[in-house]
């Protein structure tokens, strides 16, 4: 099922951009998962992968690529770099939005050095932390830094220079914003760094991902600027953590306004998601959702020219659909949301 959208927005403000040249290697075309070929530049393709309850987001754009999360599963996010072509390539962008194993678990295969995929910039925030599998992914990302020269940034100071934004324009044209994450938070979740997708042309498509972050998080971005600058207003929302409750607020759906929302999470999770009090939320504000768990991957598509459109296309049609494992939350702060 294909959802055609003609896009309008125009006039976003951009700060300014910091180009990393020579991205990638050559590859005018990268085969999915499902056999479809990405169009060449300045077309976009983004890919919410259903990798169980996780998130993982595969960005293709001309030459460069790039990798937001990597789910649970190391065999299974294994397989995706297999089905996606991405082995002998390179990844332009990793980034970990935070430290749970539901998002960095699966991006240790892209340091197999079987694979042979190089990686050119890791961000994340570098928090202390005890897992033994982060470490192991942090020690994988410091030995590359050593032998193959990849670029390590902290989200506290993306772009190394102490301003909150660093913006990347990749090869096709389409421009990454990542924005620092809440300082000092009670929960990991709210260190969630929160990325915007703004297309070749900017009025043909743009995303906002922001991991899990939860209401308290959701609160900072607006009074850290992020409203003004990158902006906020999107045409699709990456459902913060997984669908949940605490992920979503009235004025976050004021502020980015998207057309849909896609949610990654697994079949018959332990968290209830996605949480009756989040749909009820989406259903308010007339958007329409995608989830993995009932839609498989995905996938966004724009051709990045001026008055064009984007697609939405999920591998198992069917929108605003409900899982097995939903439930309404009892949470503090969610409880008293409409159901």
């Amino acid at each position: 099922m294909v959802r055609r959208v003609i896009v309008t927005l125009l006039g976003l403000a951009f700060i300014a951009l910091i180009t990393y040249g020579a991205f990638g290697m050559r590859d005018d075309a990268a085969t999915t998962d499902s056999g479809v070929v990405d169009p060449p530049a300045p077309a976009i393709t983004v890919r919410d992968l259903d990798v169980g309850q996780g998130d993982a987001t595969y960005i293709h754009n001309g030459d460069s690529r790039v990798i937001i999360d990597g789910g649970p599963d190391a065999r299974r996010m294994g397989q995706l770099l297999d089905s996606l072509g991405l082995n002998k390539t390179t990844i332009d962008v990793v980034i970990l939005t935070h430290q749970h194993s539901d998002h960095y678990t699966g991006l240790l295969p892209l340091f197999d050095s079987r694979r042979h995929i190089r990686i050119r910039y890791f961000f994340e925030n570098k928090d202390p932390a005890a897992a033994s599998t982060l470490a192991r992914l942090r020690d994988s990302i410091v030995a590359r830094v050593d032998h193959d020269s990849l670029q390590y940034r902290d989200t506290d100071d993306p772009c190394g220079d102490g301003t909150p934004i660093c913006s990347i324009t990749l090869r096709g044209g389409a421009v990454l914003h990542i924005m620092r994450p809440m300082p000092e938070p009670t929960k990991i979740n709210n260190r969630s760094v929160a990325v915007k997708i703004v297309g070749a042309d900017s009025a043909s498509f743009t995303m906002w991902l922001a991991g899990d972050a939860e209401h308290g998080e959701i609160g900072y971005f607006e009074s850290a600027g992020y409203a003004r600058n990158p902006g906020m207003r999107v045409n699709v929302l990456k459902a913060d953590h997984h669908g949940s409750c605490n992920g979503v607020t009235p004025r976050y759906l004021e502020l980015t306004r998207p057309s849909w929302v896609v949610a990654s999470l697994g079949a018959q999770n332990d968290y209830g998601h996605m949480h009756a009090q989040a749909k009820a939320e989406y259903r308010t504000a007339g958007i329409p959702w995608y989830r993995t768990d009932q839609n498989g991957t995905v996938t966004i598509r724009s051709a990045g020219i001026p008055d064009s459109s984007y697609t939405i296309t999920p591998s198992r049609s069917g929108s605003d659909r409900n899982g097995p494992s939903d439930r309404r939350a009892s949470a503090r702060g969610c409880a008293s949301n409409a159901d």
